[in-house]
């Protein structure tokens, strides 16, 4: 196989339009399996347990109506998983380190692994896209461009005004990052990206999170270099409320209806703005001992300085100048500390003081005109 497709599926009354999605895309001289994980928790209720069971009957028929020697869908049953909450996080990985031995059976370490969401389509040019960025550019992992249908709801429903809030929530993060200066601001959705298998092993594999496990995973993924958003194909999820989850797209969303707040608040862009003056010194801290570091900070707004100083910032530099021989070796080891949960530690620092939260349309429109 080129490419192995792994979703976890829990309670998913229409996984096989997801099936189907994928049936329907071109793929010539393209080998795909489609590892489905049909899961369920002990605290799991007897309605979902036999939805589940339902939907492992149908992905069984489908994969015998389908399968041939270049496209393969494997259903997989696991239950009573314990936990005291569900979450894709387990799921996900047991799909995943299938795909990775497999893979490695085959002596590919190459092969690609997209992860994918069981509440989701795919454009026609999914498989090929994937498969040609990957061989291109020789990459090691890939985000793809995805977008939350709501065209189909009228213009004045609840569920496609918190959606689209929460999706241009999404995409002024992502921007503000990039703007920033930080090297890694790349989306990460859990439906939405991919990696080869060397780089699975490489990093560990996949957490078992009950949420965000996307997130924990792309932040060791990334550093590792050679990832490259991919924006010529599209994947869809359904714009829907969830509550599997303790945080994501689904329960921010049911959130905001359910608190009848349909628009998102976020970060100022002021807070990014002083981190990018403390990246845009990264050169000047080569070499220098923690002393200079401090003097070069002191143009950092008061709070920023503070924050650093909390943190054992200073410290920190001059452990990664002892362990770093050339400026782009110490960014490296310099981002690998102040990472993307060091980055939201500090907008959470600022927020509400001294800066408030504000509704993410007003941020937009300040940051565009910059990007």
């Amino acid at each position: 196989m080129n490419i192995r497709v792994v979703i976890p599926c829990y309670n998913e009354p229409t996984m096989l339009s997801t099936i189907e999605s994928l049936l329907l895309c071109n793929k010539e001289d393209i080998h795909i399996e489609v590892i489905v994980v049909v899961n369920s928790y002990l605290i799991s209720s007897s309605e979902i347990i036999k939805q589940n069971q339902n939907t492992y009957t149908q992905l069984k028929s489908v994969a015998q109506a389908n399968n041939s020697s270049t496209f393969y869908i494997t259903p997989l049953y696991i239950d009573n998983i314990p936990g005291h909450q569900t979450g894709a996080g387990l799921p996900r990985k047991i799909g995943m380190d299938k795909a990775v031995n497999d893979f490695y059976e085959e002596n590919n370490p190459e092969g690609i692994i997209v992860s994918l969401d069981a509440d989701t389509t795919v454009e026609l040019n999914y498989f090929e896209e994937i498969y040609y960025n990957f061989k291109k550019y020789n990459l090691k992992s890939a985000t793809i461009e995805y977008h939350h249908p709501t065209e189909h709801l009228p213009e004045n429903d609840k569920l496609r005004i918190a959606t689209e809030a929460y999706e241009e929530y999404l995409r002024y993060y992502r921007a503000a990052l990039e703007y920033a200066g930080y090297p890694y601001a790349y989306y990460t959705i859990g439906s939405a990206f991919a990696v080869t298998a060397k780089t699975y092993k490489q990093v560990g594999g996949m957490g078992k999170q009950q949420a965000g496990e996307d997130f924990y995973f792309l932040q060791k993924v990334f550093p590792l270099g050679k990832t490259k958003f991919i924006n010529t194909t599209k994947v869809y999820p359904a714009a829907r409320i969830s509550d599997r989850v303790p945080f994501g797209t689904g329960p921010a969303i049911a959130k905001m209806l359910e608190e009848n707040q349909l628009y998102k608040l976020t970060y100022q862009v002021k807070a990014f703005e002083e981190l990018k003056q403390l990246f845009d010194l990264l050169d000047s801290f080569f070499k220098q001992t923690s002393e200079d570091v401090v003097m070069q900070c002191k143009i950092l707004p008061k709070h920023l300085q503070a924050f650093l100083l909390e943190d054992d910032f200073f410290s920190k530099v001059e452990e990664i100048n002892q362990h770093t021989s050339s400026v782009n070796n110490f960014k490296k080891r310099f981002f690998n500390y102040f990472n993307a949960f060091k980055i939201l530690k500090y907008l959470n620092a600022v927020h509400p003081n001294p800066y408030q939260l504000t509704q993410v349309k007003e941020q937009i429109s300040l940051i565009l005109p910059i990007l």
